[in-house]
């Protein structure tokens, strides 16, 4: 495994057998690795961020107290161009809330759609039941490209995606979500459409993010 290998590099550089400040990192890291985090973002720190400074002013309040964000059910949208820090957020977001001992979960949308409609190995059931009750959700890559191109499969993870949105929401469950896809509302066709469009408005603070793609500098 993945964390085997960083707690084995981690007292090689330290040159310890397992001191605290290991443990401790590891601790957070393992936490980070049951949440679903991709490790490319388990070492970054939002004080480097160096995306959307629109993006940034917006992120801090809820970083700077991640219980208020919780207890409020305060959820986000973010929506733009690829590669402006918003995945680099929703994963900051998630980290600390981990680290305050909340439950946590990153999903793109693609494994959402698996996991529900194509995987026999998954309980469609349970696991969506899993998305609406873990503290902190977020929903990466929620965007029209990766809806299949059949109105039967749109309509029955539409409906999926719905009820999941509308109990989290409703039930004041913070939920992060990141879209490339500028009108939330293309993701999905006609009623879908209008109920998602709908329910981001009424429940999440909408980000619009611009500018260059920082993955490339």
């Amino acid at each position: 495994m993945k964390i085997d290998r960083i707690e084995k590099k981690l007292n090689r550089e330290c040159g310890c057998n397992g001191c605290s400040t290991c443990n401790s990192k590891i601790s957070r890291m393992k936490k980070y690795s049951k949440a679903n985090i991709p490790v490319e973002y388990w070492n970054y720190s939002f004080k480097n961020f160096s995306g959307s400074t629109i993006l940034k002013d917006k992120i801090v309040p809820y970083l700077k107290d991640i219980d208020e964000m919780y207890d409020e059910g305060k959820s986000i949208l973010m929506v733009g161009t690829m590669g402006t820090g918003k995945t680099y957020s929703a994963c900051c977001i998630l980290k600390l809330a981990l680290t305050k001992d909340f439950s946590g979960m990153y999903l793109n949308m693609v494994e959402i759609i698996n996991n529900i409609i194509s995987n026999p190995a998954v309980n469609s059931g349970a696991y969506i039941q899993k998305l609406i009750d873990v503290d902190f959700l977020v929903i990466d890559e929620l965007d029209s490209r990766w809806i299949f191109p059949s109105e039967k499969t749109e309509q029955i993870f539409g409906s999926y995606m719905e009820y999941i949105l509308r109990s989290r929401f409703q039930n004041q469950m913070p939920t992060v979500m990141c879209s490339n896809t500028r009108n939330i509302g293309d993701i999905f066709s006609g009623d879908f459409s209008k109920s998602f469009k709908s329910l981001t408005e009424h429940y999440a603070d909408t980000i619009v993010v611009a500018g260059k793609d920082y993955r490339r500098s």
